[in-house]
């Protein structure tokens, strides 16, 4: 029970029982109605802050009467310009430990895209309901000295203020105020109780990096990267920590979290700010483990007007626009707030969290309220996840049309958005061209993230059309790219594109498991859409599995979903699925067509011809009208499907046509793809049966810098493939590994091998890379006889260095086994 305090940094003076305490600290602890506020003073404030860690262990462990829960406050300069960061971290740390219900991030998530006075002006009173809630104890340690340190000890008064609660103020000064409204204790000063030993070159090092910058805290990878001129290593690095902390440099703030407590030479100032900014964004740094720190970096370089300030903004904004980044943008809100009077360079980030935590329509008035080019990319994105799918294109349009780039220079955003509206409309005719021109955009800008998003539309494209071995691969490539982005909203929408993916291949189960698993990441992220698109999926998943009863109320919980963020797009694919299940048809014919009807109307107004061609064939289903009635209806969806390409939908029509009636119904499955108007299919999906793969295997544990692994090559047919009879009339084929990176492969040549599904049957390689880091492969079949080149397979293997360190990426293995 409990929270964090730190630990002393070396022998500690002062009481170690509770029966040791001096009368006015004991008192503290005991008088449960007495004065809320304790100040500990004195000349050595390391030793103060030791005596405070101690008061709040001895509160932590009491009897239950008098039991209260400590929250470690270190108090830096910017909290102290801008108190509201305090006040946030005690309501995030209170709320670990206690969640109540609807309170906060549910109660602050408004205050995203309000004006900073708003929050400035709500959160005492939402402190204070807190604390009042349960009992705490709330350390500030490093209260200041004069009127900042005064006003931040009248503001702790008064939100203990008839409560349970109390508050510990640690400072170098007592602070007097009129009224003596609080206890006051000093703490005598004691022999300094550090280390006789000098620091070592490795601390010195740290010690001098780390005081040339104006962050208030840091952790060890931001270390780290103000090291960068003098490398250490992981365990050299911490072991300076350390020292630096026993010394009294260095004092913890949070677990894993540090500040400078000695006295400062002359600050870095921009010019280091910058190179640490540069850094993140080259690819040097990993802001990752140190969010925060880089979030208050990116703060000051928009207030001093940096151009990397922007930069560093839109690499962070994956880690702010979540739930799990609540506290993290309203803080630096804040702060620009206090130090520069406005907030505006936040704006659209707010804006977007708002949209993907739940209210797209209230991001949407937010957006239109500002006039930057990105916010109106921003609309567009914002229309489409309302559905408003022709009104997102017509908004792409003028941003194009408003703010036309150099010749050759197109906007990577606006290209993959595009795609993402034609795949959601079924239009799929050039979205792959529009998508690799996305790709070489973001790579040329060196957009990382937005690169990222254009694979993963990829995928999305690849799984519509049937494709899904490659969209697999490419989905557990987008995956990765935002594991290394610390993207949490695009790797769940990767994961439900996955579970998709099982569910398209006819893999129930495992799509099942899949989608549970990307649901429980949106409802992590605070995303109701996102849950609701893969709930949908769940659904349809229950429904080809014969569980109908229990796709409707998982469908109808969707349906909920999509109302509440008025996606209309989604309400309509639900209605649909609602209305084609056999059990609402049973249950009530009228609802059934209402639904239909709701879908196809809906589907109109996002012009969405896919949809409406599908719900258009479902109203002429036979087991619903009379073959007559339904006749028009019918004509009308093969002339939509015809208009989209759309053989599959083709296919299912022609099974009513001439008056003949479907042997069964069409699975939910068939809406999910839209397959190339030739490709080999079997209504609706690629079919594995009449397909040949090609199947990799890494044989060893993982890949090592310098080290041979073995990689296996199988050309497995499926069952109704003409190479799945004899071994008489197998062919002969070749396969040649190709080397993309540095790295070595053997044999050179090519290896034959006949095409089984036999383990025997197959093409061994050895893959020996010179570096670690991620290496790819193109491996190419051709038939022995003719040379003719049937498949090319590209993949890639992540390589660890060669001392035992773990792999950068746990996904590339366990993938490629799995091609």
């Amino acid at each position: 029970m409990g929270g964090w305090v730190p630990d002393a940094r070396g022998p500690f003076v002062g009481p170690r029982r509770e029966e040791d305490l001096p009368a006015p600290a004991h008192a503290f602890l005991r008088q449960l109605w007495g004065p809320g506020l304790l100040e500990l003073y004195g000349p050595q404030p390391l030793h103060t802050s030791a005596v405070a860690a101690r008061l709040a262990r001895f509160a932590r462990d009491a009897a239950s009467r008098w039991r209260s829960d400590p929250v470690w406050l270190a108090v830096g300069p910017t909290d102290v310009a801008t108190p509201e960061r305090l006040l946030l971290r005690l309501l995030e740390q209170t709320g670990h430990e206690d969640p109540p219900d609807g309170d906060p991030p549910e109660g602050l998530a408004p205050f995203r895209a309000a004006q900073p006075q708003a929050l400035a002006d709500a959160l005492p009173g939402r402190c204070r309901a807190r604390l009042a809630r349960r009992r705490w104890t709330v350390v500030l340690d490093g209260v200041p000295d004069g009127e900042p340190g005064d006003a931040l000890l009248l503001l702790a008064e008064r939100l203990v203020l008839d409560t349970e609660s109390r508050v510990v103020a640690v400072s170098h000064r007592p602070h007097t105020l009129p009224g003596g409204r609080w206890s006051r204790f000093e703490v005598a000063a004691t022999a300094p109780a550090v280390p006789d030993k000098p620091l070592g070159p490795a601390a010195l090092n740290l010690c001098t990096a780390v005081e040339n910058w104006e962050g208030d805290e840091f952790d060890a990878s931001v270390a780290g990267a103000l090291c960068a001129g003098a490398p250490t290593t992981d365990r050299q690095r911490d072991a300076a920590l350390r020292e630096l902390t026993t010394h009294g440099v260095f004092q913890q703030t949070r677990p894993g979290w540090y500040r400078f407590t000695g006295r400062r030479g002359p600050r870095g100032g921009p010019e280091k700010d910058r190179a640490l900014a540069r850094a993140v964004l080259d690819g040097t740094a990993d802001p990752r483990p140190a969010v925060d720190a880089y979030v208050d970096l990116a703060v000051r370089l928009l207030d001093r007007g940096a151009p990397e300030g922007a930069d560093l903004l839109e690499r962070l904004e994956p880690q702010l626009i979540t739930e799990q980044g609540l506290f993290r943008i309203l803080r630096a809100k804040q702060t620009l707030w206090r130090a520069t009077g406005d907030w505006k360079p936040l704006c659209v980030t707010a804006a977007v969290a708002v949209r993907e935590t739940g209210a797209p329509q209230r991001a949407l008035e937010a957006l239109e309220r500002l006039s930057a080019p990105r916010a109106v990319r921003e609309i567009a994105v914002t229309l489409r996840c309302l559905g408003e799918l022709p009104f997102a294109v017509g908004a792409l349009d003028a941003l194009e049309a408003s703010a036309p780039r150099p010749p050759g220079a197109p906007d990577g955003w606006i290209l993959h958005t595009r795609a993402a509206i034609q795949c959601d409309q079924g239009r799929l005719k050039g979205a792959d061209r529009l998508l690799r021109r996305a790709v070489e955009a973001h790579q040329v800008r060196g957009d990382v993230r937005g690169e990222a998003w254009a694979v993963h539309h990829y995928g999305r494209l690849r799984l519509l059309r049937g494709d899904v071995e490659e969209a697999r691969k490419v989905l557990e490539d987008a995956r990765d790219r935002f594991d290394g982005l610390g993207d949490l909203q695009g790797g769940a929408w990767t994961a439900t594109e996955l579970g998709k993916a099982a569910l398209v291949r006819g893999d129930v189960m495992e799509a099942v498991e899949a989608l549970g698993r990307a649901a429980g990441l949106h409802h992590a992220n605070g995303d109701v859409r996102g849950r609701s698109w893969t709930e949908l999926y769940l659904g349809i998943a229950r429904a080809v599995s014969d569980g109908l009863e229990e796709a409707g109320p998982v469908l109808g919980r969707a349906h909920r979903g999509f109302r509440d963020v008025s996606d209309r797009l989604g309400q309509a694919w639900a209605d649909h699925c609602l209305g084609a299940l056999p059990a609402t048809l049973a249950s009530d014919r009228l609802a059934a067509g209402a639904k239909l009807s709701s879908a196809l109307s809906e589907f109109r107004r996002a012009e969405c011809p896919h949809g409406a061609a599908w719900t258009l064939l479902e109203q002429a289903a036979p087991w619903r009208n009379l073959w007559d009635a339904a006749h028009g209806k019918h004509d009308q969806a093969l002339r939509v499907f015809e208009s989209i390409d759309d053989p599959s939908g083709l296919l299912w029509s022609g099974t009513w046509g001439s008056g003949l009636v479907a042997a069964g119904r069409i699975p939910l499955t068939a809406r999910l793809t839209l397959p190339e108007p030739h490709a080999d299919f079997d209504h609706a999906a690629l079919s594995p049966a009449t397909h040949a793969r090609v199947r990799l295997t890494l044989l060893d544990d993982r890949s090592t810098a310098g080290t041979a692994s073995r990689i296996a090559l199988r050309v497995l047919p499926g069952p109704e493939h003409p190479w799945s009879g004899g071994t008489a009339a197998l062919p002969w084929l070749t396969v040649r590994a190709t080397p993309l990176t540095g790295a070595d492969v053997e044999p050179a040549h090519a290896v034959t091998l006949r095409p089984s599904p036999r383990e025997a049957d197959a093409a061994e390689f050895l893959f020996t890379p010179r570096r670690a880091g991620r290496h790819r492969l193109l491996f190419t079949v051709e038939h022995l006889a003719t040379a003719t080149v049937l498949q090319e397979v590209e993949t890639y293997i992540d390589v660890v260095e060669g001392d035992g360190g773990g792999p950068r990426s746990g996904h590339a293995p366990e993938a490629l086994r799995r091609s």
